[in-house]
């Protein structure tokens, strides 16, 4: 019997270290892509893919638009190499075909429009007000409402093999190729963000919060190239997707 669904990671240019799988789940396959030769692994499945000419980011996003690529199973769960197994996720994935869902997005938990991301992009990391003046450009031409409310984060998601999904996947991936500046474009969560609320909406999606990476139960999010944890954080919004609320599987903790 074949595996049920597919855990799918990547760490490209030594960006990450391999956090190593605790609990495995017996029906799961635990894949980690990489441009490195020389990674091994204990728990994950090491595919080697160089991608060479690729910049990192490109390499990130080749494996994070196309999962299917990588996975033998009709659904993957697909993380960031920051991002560490814990236990299995049988019972997300339980729940996610139990309701039949489509997708899996993370609501983000400390803001709900493109343009607020990108303000905290341009005064804390550096990013360009050039770039993200061009990306609100390309969002206007699409005919997207820049008030509209719902962000979600890229670094985890559950996604089904569905001709929406990899329409979805195959558009985003398209724009940031084209949104770039010399190479493809930095922010995807803004772009993945847009094409679904302007163009899948009625997406029958599975929403959780950002504790499902950091309360350490199932997962567990380490800043880069760390084995140091990302401490939850209290200052949360309600959760939107689509520009409508919702209720996460996952929840919030409440606020103190």
């Amino acid at each position: 019997m074949g595996m049920r669904y597919t855990v799918l990671t990547y760490i490209f240019n030594g960006y990450e270290r391999v956090h190593e799988v605790r609990e495995k789940d017996p029906d799961a396959d635990y894949v980690l892509v990489t441009d490195d030769p020389n990674l091994r692994s204990e728990t994950w499945r090491v595919v080697y893919d160089p991608m060479p000419r690729f910049s990192v980011f490109a390499k990130c996003y080749t494996v994070r638009f196309h999962p299917f690529r990588y996975a033998d199973t009709p659904i993957v769960v697909r993380v960031d190499g920051s991002i560490g197994i814990n236990k299995s996720l049988k019972p997300l994935v339980d729940e996610f075909e139990r309701g039949k869902y489509a997708r899996c997005l993370m609501i983000h938990p400390h803001r709900n429009t493109l343009p607020s991301e990108y303000d905290v992009w341009v005064k804390t990391r550096g990013y360009p007000r050039s770039q993200a003046d061009k990306c609100m450009v390309a969002f206007k031409r699409m005919d997207y409402d820049l008030m509209q409310e719902g962000l979600y984060q890229g670094c985890f998601e559950i996604v089904r093999d569905t001709f929406n999904n990899n329409a979805i996947n195959d558009l985003t991936f398209g724009l940031l190729c084209l949104m770039g500046t010399g190479s493809i474009e930095r922010i995807d969560q803004t772009v993945t963000s847009a094409v679904i609320n302007r163009f899948f909406s009625g997406l029958k999606v599975l929403p959780v919060s950002e504790d499902i990476i950091t309360d350490g139960d199932l997962m567990t999010w380490y800043y880069h190239n760390s084995d140091k944890a990302i401490p939850q954080k209290t200052d949360l919004i309600a959760p939107i997707f689509a520009g409508k609320p919702v209720t996460c599987f996952y929840p919030n903790r409440k606020r103190k």
